[in-house]
């Protein structure tokens, strides 16, 4: 805006006029700049124009609305006090209560009467700011004084009790009201749900005479946010109308929760109704694919993006390269970095920890390197990263490196999962005694995560005595958790101690721990095929056994032996053999095997680490058909091509 053309005329008696055309704060701030310099009243005569902006506009400043109001000479009316205490409740101003309580004496001391609004916005303040007690004493206040409370100022109350857990005085608020309308009630949904009783939120939804959006919404998200997918799916599924929001909290529920299936079933149910998803969705469906190894349908939203020419901003590139990454693909995820134009901490993240799992360490460190050479500060996140690169190679000295690097450059306090990371880091490489002593050392309590990596180091190790040591501390600690019995009976097995083997079992049966099952999947032609270990439940079971027993027998002729001694149960070889001999991954493979072109690559997904068993026999597998196999473990990715796995046998 040209101010130095704006002069008094006839048509433009005062340059205060120039605040009704302002459009921006700088702007009001000039035109207030050309007023004082011209002699005109400071501050301005009209301050309804700048002060509604200051305090309402997102681009405002509340602190500049403040700073008028103080100054001025004249009375403030009710309108502009009522805006300020609705701006100051829209800020995050640091003394915003001070400020409503300065706000609220003003209007005592120029004997202005607060109405309706005024109390609307204060508990809408309240609430955000959860300060129970100053709301409390100003509901007493309305009470005493006799206010004739509207359905709006009774709304906040609710949502004001309701914010600060205090959901009897919200729900004798709602029940003492005489006009409710759908935000009262939805208030009183919100506060249960924000709260945890869900049974008494869908009682409250059950009740309502009108819903609107905001009512399903209110209720299937926090559904979702407390797990109660199946719930939640239900009333998504009731909807007389289902918004794209919906669509969004559904999908993205499914795959925060670990149910990618769940999320692609959705989406190609949403397809079909030809609606159009959002970069939400397609970030959420995105995870789904990472979650499953589900690269064709991840493949496919990534031409959808290019087709419909989205935008692909950071969290879209983090979440496509992330995507790729864990699909095994890291070739593909290396390009989408090269291509994103928003390269920031979490898209450089992306790509440093898919390098780090597919075992390209060095690539990893690497590119680590060149983040911080741009001036992008790496977070928590990074840093356990680039631990994980040095903990798959054993390099114990850069790992150190990298943990006081995070510590003394970048300030960044190390987390649980970091100190884990370490511990991974001694253990693998076989310093037992070390990462035992560095627990010692931690200055904050170690979890189980961390003794359960000590433990697993020491059944790589074979490290009997220790392991005896800490198993016996985790099976107590911990004793819900089935790995800590597996890995501990797993220690006696492998070290021909079946008896002491047994008797962790027994515990395990006794405590009626049930082990999670091994499960595999396999994408073909956008379906994801699962297997359990001795599964007979597909549709072409006897196929699949057929073909493993013929690669069984070919393997053999170059030298694989089944790997039995984990197999802890008190039957002969060849029984042990048949346990070990039908696990999940080996009938994903063999289901990829009659199912797809000779040659081309298969991808696995388990949920579990494979075993040393598998992993002997897949490389083989890949030695005789030719064929590259790429298995995601729990941990990390196992590249077996030729006869070798990408892992050195370092896993």
């Amino acid at each position: 805006m040209a101010f130095q053309s704006l002069k008094p005329t006839n048509q433009n008696p005062s340059l205060a006029s120039i605040f009704h055309v302002c459009k921006s704060m700088l702007q009001f701030k000039q035109a207030h700049a050309r007023l004082v310099v011209q002699g005109q009243p400071h501050p301005p005569s009209s301050l309804r124009p700048i002060i509604s902006f200051a305090a309402l506009d997102p681009s405002g400043d509340i602190d500049y609305a403040l700073l008028l109001l103080s100054q001025t000479p004249n009375p403030p009316t009710v309108f502009l006090l009522n805006t300020l205490i609705r701006g100051l409740a829209r800020s995050r101003h640091p003394g915003f209560l001070s400020n409503f309580v300065l706000m609220f004496g003003r209007m005592i001391e120029f004997d202005l009467t607060p109405n309706n609004f005024t109390f609307t916005f204060l508990f809408q303040a309240f609430a955000k700011s959860g300060d129970f007690y100053l709301g409390w004493q100003f509901h007493g206040m309305v009470m005493k004084k006799s206010i004739q409370m509207d359905v709006y100022i009774r709304n906040s109350i609710v949502q004001f009790y309701s914010v600060c857990g205090k959901l009897d005085d919200a729900r004798r608020v709602f029940d003492e009201s005489s006009v409710v309308d759908v935000v009262s009630w939805n208030s009183l949904i919100n506060g249960y749900m924000r709260n945890g009783d869900i049974m008494e939120a869908l009682g409250v939804f059950e009740k309502m005479p009108e819903r609107n959006e905001i009512s399903w919404n209110t209720l299937i998200g926090g559904l979702v946010r407390f797990g109660h997918l199946d719930e939640a799916r239900r009333l998504f599924d009731e909807m007389p109308k289902r918004s794209l929001v919906t669509w969004v909290v559904m999908i993205s529920g499914y795959s925060q929760n670990g149910r990618g299936v769940d999320a692609l079933d959705l989406f190609r149910e949403m397809q079909s109704l030809t609606i159009e998803p959002n970069s939400a969705i397609l970030v959420s469906v995105l995870s789904a694919c990472s979650q499953l190894g589900a690269l064709i349908i991840g493949n496919w939203v990534h031409s959808y993006i290019q087709k419909n020419h989205i935008r692909i901003d950071s969290i879209l590139s983090a979440a496509l390269i992330d995507m790729y990454a864990k699909c095994g693909s890291i070739e593909w995820a290396m390009e989408v970095f090269k291509m994103s134009k928003e390269k920031n901490v979490s898209t450089y993240t992306s790509l440093i920890s898919g390098l780090a799992t597919n075992s390209c360490s060095e690539e990893s460190l690497a590119l680590f390197e060149q983040m911080i050479g741009e001036g992008i500060k790496p977070d928590g996140v990074s840093y356990m990263a680039v631990l994980c690169a040095c903990s798959h190679k054993g390099w114990v000295e850069k790992g150190f490196h990298y943990f006081k690097l995070m510590m003394d450059l970048h300030e960044i306090q190390p987390e649980l999962d970091h100190y884990a990371c370490i511990v991974d880091l001694l253990g693998r490489a076989g310093l037992l005694v070390e990462a035992e002593r560095f627990i010692s050392t931690m200055p904050t309590e170690p979890d189980n995560v961390i003794w359960g990596a000590l433990l697993n180091a020491c059944r790589i190790h074979g490290n009997v005595q220790l392991g005896k040591r800490v198993g016996s501390f985790l099976i107590e600690s911990d004793h819900c958790h089935d790995g800590r019995y597996v890995l501990f009976s797993n220690i006696y097995a492998e070290s021909s101690k079946g008896y002491d083997a047994e008797k962790i079992q027994r515990i395990m049966r006794r405590r009626k721990i049930k082990r999670v099952p091994g499960c595999s999947s396999i994408e073909l032609d956008g379906v994801v095929h699962e297997f359990l270990s001795g599964d007979t439940t597909h549709i072409r079971t006897d196929e699949i056994y057929f073909v493993w027993e013929e690669i069984n027998r070919e393997i053999r002729k170059y030298g694989y032996t089944p790997e039995t001694g984990a197999v802890v149960f008190d039957v002969e070889e060849e029984e042990k053999e048949a346990v070990i001999g039908y696990h999940s991954e080996k009938l994903a493979i063999s289901f990829g095997f009659i199912s797809t072109a000779p040659g081309s690559t298969l991808r696995i997904v388990k949920n579990l680490r494979i075993c040393r068993d598998c992993h002997s026999a897949i490389k083989l597998v890949s030695l005789i058909s030719k064929r590259k196999i790429v298995v995601r473990d729990r941990k990390r990715f196992h590249h077996f091509e030729d006869g070798s796995c990408s892992c050195g046998d370092y896993w």
